[in-house]
């Protein structure tokens, strides 16, 4: 047959669609590339720069001055101690949790496991300012309604419990890391094959001897990059320090950079920001490349084998309710008891200490007085339009980008997959200062973008494409190509194929996409925060956080209610409703 139609190119796609390709593949690569390394390359510049605002930045004010600032001041290494001490402490705490919890549903005979693989992911409902606010409501010195019952059960003279602290920071964001942790370690402990586990007990070994000498050490790669995944997870997260560290001066690398960037005592030190954040980035960028190492030798530990197998279930005998106990204990103090303070908090006239006097006085005021907060209109439509189109933005690139990577030969195309990737590696809040001088500096070249939703859309898309391309690059190659290659028989046009047959088979995937980044978006605070300027572009996370700030704890428990209700029915049905059920979606 020698129809052009199906002429080859020896790139593996029709002679009459090379032209075309060549350039939509061009411009797909160079819009990521221009998207992704020039607010990192602003964000360089902008370190060595001494001008007071990013419109002012020029090649002659050049210098070491604001590394020498940064490196030379003894609070950066105080900030560096807590970080650590903050990272460590919770992953430390919030791993040990979810390899427990992964280990009793998956290897032991757990009651009601269905009802657990449900509910702790649901935890993932909760948004990280939110929790740490229900903590301050609950463990606060002053405040706490936990603090206030222990003092007075037990007749303390002081509060047992200080939630603004290091260990305080730790424990709300471990409890913050165990749902996903959870799921990536269920798969590891499902696939298996207990043969030398059952060995071992055969040898004489006990079932302690035999779980860490055994399991742990067949397991011991995944368990490294899940541990190291969680280490870059805490390094970027802004909420959770935000509100439980800054009011007690106690700072860490995206806390830090926040205040040199909204302080109200100085004018905002883009340049020390920026050699901060860079310091910020080695780290989390190191932490990146040794998960990508870890992973890549992975197959060394292979304990998959084309034999049958069904994974042992050890008796917890009496243990069995006791542990189902320690399963319930983390969702109480994850989801259950911050839903149930808020709740309460909203319904009280005015903020008190629990009391059958305040249970008598609950009311509803708070909720219809939510109308008649400044703007609340404007800012759930910034909110529906911003989550919008960071959804629709995350899939639509996305899908090029892996596209490219895996259905074409692009000769750029590993490096496409690179710089999807780099994202990943990015802190929020360093990929909002990034984006702060590109924005900025376009607005100042006659686009008005800075100050728009569109400006925290596009940095949150960006931010996004990095899990997005990973999740659509695996759907993508559960489909066959003697699809494609039919369609291109019979004169189909690319654009034709990807519509007739790729968004079809693919859409599980990308509406449990687009739902994911939908959920970030309203979930994240830090990335608005950087880039919130004025009314124009105020989403709810910034109302939450400026309405904590100023007091009115009512109307946060109010707005923290609703939207955790809603967030928790969106990722019930996202759970329940089978998304990715006929092309997987994988993290």
């Amino acid at each position: 047959m020698t129809s052009t139609n199906v002429l080859s190119t020896g790139r593996g796609f029709p002679t009459r669609w090379a032209a075309p390709l060549l350039s939509w593949h061009l411009w797909v690569f160079l819009t990521v590339a221009i998207l992704i390394l020039l607010p990192l390359s602003l964000l360089i510049l902008g370190s060595f720069s001494t001008a007071n605002l990013p419109s002012d930045f020029s090649f002659s004010n050049l210098s070491f001055e604001n590394y020498a600032e940064v490196w030379l001041a003894p609070d950066t290494y105080g900030v560096f101690a807590n970080t650590l001490n903050y990272v460590i402490g919770a992953v430390c705490f919030g791993f040990s949790i979810a390899v427990v919890l992964a280990w009793l549903v998956e290897r032991t005979d757990l009651p009601f496991t269905f009802l657990i693989y449900i509910g702790i992911p649901m935890t993932l409902a909760m948004p990280g300012m939110l929790q740490a606010m229900a903590y301050v409501l609950m463990f606060s010195p002053n405040i706490g309604f936990v603090n206030a019952f222990l003092v007075w059960l037990l007749g303390l003279e002081a509060a047992p419990f200080n939630v603004y602290s290091i260990g305080g920071m730790a424990f709300v964001e471990g409890l913050r890391l165990v749902p996903t942790a959870f799921l990536m370690m269920v798969p590891l402990l499902r696939g298996m094959d207990p043969a030398l586990e059952e060995a071992a007990a055969m040898s004489g070994a006990g079932p302690v001897s035999t779980v860490r000498k055994v399991t742990m050490q067949l397991m011991l790669p995944g368990l490294v990059a899940v541990f190291i995944y969680q280490v870059m997870t805490a390094l970027e997260v802004f909420e959770v320090p935000a509100i439980l560290g800054m009011p007690a001066g106690i700072y860490v690398f995206s806390t830090k950079i926040y205040v040199l960037l909204h302080s109200d005592t100085f004018i905002p030190d883009y340049g020390n920001a920026n050699a901060l954040a860079i310091l910020y980035l080695v780290v989390a960028v190191g932490a990146t490349l040794i998960y990508m190492r870890v992973i890549r030798h992975g197959e060394r530990y292979g304990v998959i084998t084309g034999k049958g197998y069904r994974p042992k279930t050890m008796k917890l005998g009496p243990w069995r309710w006791p542990a189902f106990g320690l399963v319930a204990f983390f969702l109480c103090f994850s989801i259950i008891m911050p839903f149930c303070v808020f709740l309460y908090v909203s319904l009280l006239p005015f903020f008190q200490s629990t009391s059958l006097v305040g249970f008598e006085t609950l009311t509803l005021r708070h909720y219809f007085e939510l109308g008649e907060v400044d703007l609340i209109g404007k800012i759930l439509l910034n909110t529906v339009y911003m989550t919008f189109a960071v959804g629709t933005l995350t899939v639509i690139l996305s899908f090029f980008i892996s596209w490219i990577v895996i259905r074409t030969k692009f000769a750029g195309r590993k490096v496409l997959d690179m710089l999807a990737f780099i994202p990943h590696a990015i802190p929020g809040i360093v990929m909002g200062l990034a984006f702060l001088w590109v924005f900025q500096l376009v607005n100042d070249a006659g686009v008005p973008i800075y100050g728009s939703i569109w400006s925290i859309a596009i940095a949150f898309s960006i931010g996004f494409i990095a899990y997005g391309t990973r999740s659509l690059n695996a759907a993508l190659l559960q489909v066959h190509k003697d699809l494609e290659e039919a369609a291109q028989t019979s004169g189909a046009s690319q654009l034709r194929t990807m519509w007739k047959i790729f968004v079809p088979l693919m859409l599980p995937a990308f509406v449990g996409l687009w739902i994911w980044a939908v959920l970030h978006a309203i979930r994240i605070a830090g990335l608005p925060l950087i880039l919130y300027e004025g009314t124009d572009n105020q989403v709810l996370a910034i109302l939450v956080w400026h309405q904590w700030n100023e007091g009115y704890l009512e109307s946060v428990a109010a707005i923290g209610t609703l939207l955790i209700l809603f967030l928790f029915v969106v990722t019930l049905l996202l759970r329940l409703g089978g998304f990715g059920r006929g092309v997987k979606v994988q993290k």
